[in-house]
C-alpha cells in the first residue's frame, strides 16, 4: 500500500566518530528505556513541544523528523538551522551526515545479489576475493553483514574515525599481521567486514560501489538527495555538522577519557573534521534528507527492491555459535526494548531510524549534532504512540 502523508492528529495504539555503535548497544538500549517518556500525546502540536524541549536542552541546531505507521506518514517536519553561522534552515530535503546509516543500504546492494542469485549469503568471501589474508578465508558474506566475522577492525579509533590505513593494499598488508577470532562467536561492530561487502559488490557487479548502490538502490527508491562524501567532498545544500563532545587541547581530535568521549554541558562546536578513506564508503560515507528515507520506507514496504524474504533475513537476528541471538541481523540492529523487539539503524551519534515492525510504527530521527542521542529522541517519540516501550 502506498504512503499517505498526512498532518492530522495521531491517536495512541499501533503502529561514529561515524558510528554510534561503538558506545555499546546495551547503553543505548538503557537509554531508549529511560528517556522514552509514557505521556498520551494526541496531537501532533506536542509531539512538536517535545522535540523543540529536546533540541533545547542539548542544544540541537537542527532536526528533521518522520513518523510512519500503519503504512502512512503520518508526521513529517523540520525544527531549526542546518548552518548557525550562515543563519540557513533544515528543510525536509536538507541532506545530513548519515554515517553508518550507510550499512544498511551496503547490505541492501548485497541481498539484491542474493536474491538474483550472483551470490549467497553462507559462502565464504574469499571466493570471491582470493586476495584476501589466509586467516580471512572462512568469513562468510553473512559474517560480515552480522558484524560477525572476527577479523580485526580496520577504525583504530572509532571516536576520532581513524583508520588503519589510507588504501585497500595497505588495510589488507596491515590488517593482514593481526589475530582473528572466531567467526560467529560474538557480535563486534566491525567496518573491515563492510569495506570487503563493497569489494564484493564491485567484482559481481562489474561497477564502482557508489554506481551500483546509486543506480540499483537509490533511483528506485526516489532517493534524490542521496550521496556519498565525507566533510572533504562537496555535498550541494548538506547540513553542517557540529558536535557536543570536548576536543583536546590542540583542537586536532576529540578528547577521550576511559576510552569513552567527554560529553561538553554548557556548549556545542562546530565539528572540525570528518574524514573516511574512500574504501570504506561502504561502510559510512552517505549523506541523505528525511524524504530520501521516508521515499526508502515506502519502496521497502512495497516490496519494489527486496522480497518479504530478503526483509525477513535481514531483521532476523544472527544466530552466534553458542545458540544464543547476536546483536545484528544483516545491518540492522535487533534490539528488546519494552515488549517489543525493535528494529533499527543509525550512525554518527546524531541520525537514528526505530521500529516496531508488529505495531507497524516506525521513527526517523536527523540531527545535526554529535551526541545528541538521536535514539533517545526517537524513543521518546514512539512512546508517545505506544508507552509499553517504556514499561
Amino acid at each position: 500500500m502506498k504512503m499517505q502523508k498526512t498532518t492530522e492528529g495521531v491517536s495512541i495504539g499501533k503502529s561514529t566518530h561515524s558510528l554510534f555503535f561503538n558506545r555499546g548497544t546495551a547503553a543505548m538500549c538503557a537509554v531508549m528505556i529511560a528517556l522514552a517518556s509514557t505521556a498520551s500525546i494526541a496531537r501532533a502540536d506536542q509531539i512538536d513541544d517535545y522535540i523543540h524541549a529536546e533540541m533545547t536542552r542539548k542544544k540541537i541546531p537542527g532536526l528533521t523528523v518522520a513518523v510512519i505507521r500503519d503504512g502512512k506518514v503520518i508526521k513529517e517536519s523540520a525544527y531549526g538551522q542546518a548552518s548557525i553561522e550562515l543563519n540557513v534552515p533544515v528543510t525536509l530535503d536538507t541532506p545530513f551526515v548519515l554515517a553508518s546509516m550507510t550499512k544498511v543500504f551496503t547490505a541492501s546492494a548485497i541481498m539484491l545479489l542474493v536474491q538474483e542469485g550472483k551470490i549467497t549469503l553462507d559462502e565464504p568471501v574469499s571466493k570471491i576475493l582470493p586476495q584476501l589474508p589466509v586467516a580471512w578465508s572462512n568469513i562468510t558474506i553473512r559474517n560480515c553483514l552480522s558484524h560477525t566475522s572476527g577479523i580485526p577492525d580496520v577504525m583504530v579509533d572509532q571516536v576520532n574515525v581513524t583508520a588503519i590505513a589510507g588504501d585497500r593494499e595497505e588495510m589488507f598488508e596491515k590488517l593482514g599481521k593481526l589475530p582473528v577470532r572466531p567467526s560467529g562467536d560474538e557480535s563486534a561492530y566491525n567496518q573491515t567486514g563492510y569495506a570487503l561487502l563493497g569489494m564484493v559488490i564491485e567484482k559481481i557487479s562489474g561497477m564502482r560501489y557508489e554506481e551500483f548502490v546509486q543506480q540499483r538502490v537509490f533511483v528506485p527508491a526516489k532517493m534524490t538527495h542521496a550521496s556519498f562524501g565525507d566533510s572533504w567532498a562537496i555535498v550541494p545544500g548538506r547540513s553542517d555538522l557540529y558536535t557536543a563532545d570536548d576536543i583536546t587541547k590542540d583542537h586536532t581530535k576529540l578528547m577521550l577519557r576511559d576510552d569513552r568521549p567527554v560529553i561538553l554541558t554548557d556548549k556545542i562546536m562546530r565539528y572540525g573534521a570528518k574524514a573516511m578513506p574512500d574504501y570504506l564508503a561502504p561502510a559510512g560515507l552517505l549523506n541523505g534528507s528525511l524524504r530520501d528515507l521516508v521515499n526508502w520506507e515506502e519502496t521497502m514496504a512495497q516490496g519494489k527492491l527486496l522480497t518479504e524474504a530478503s526483509l525477513r533475513e535481514m531483521t532476523t537476528p544472527y544466530k552466534l555459535n553458542n545458540g544464543k541471538n547476536g546483536e545484528f541481523g544483516l545491518s540492522f540492529v535487533i534490539i528488546p526494548v519494552g515488549p517489543y523487539q525493535t528494529v533499527s539503524y543509525g550512525g554518527g551519534a546524531a541520525v537514528w531510524r526505530f521500529s516496531i515492525p508488529e505495531k507497524h510504527l516506525t521513527v526517523i530521527v536527523l540531527t545535526n549534532l554529535q551526541a545528541s542521542q538521536p535514539q533517545a529522541i526517537a524513543a521518546g517519540i514512539m512512546a508517545m504512540y505506544e508507552p509499553a516501550i517504556a514499561d
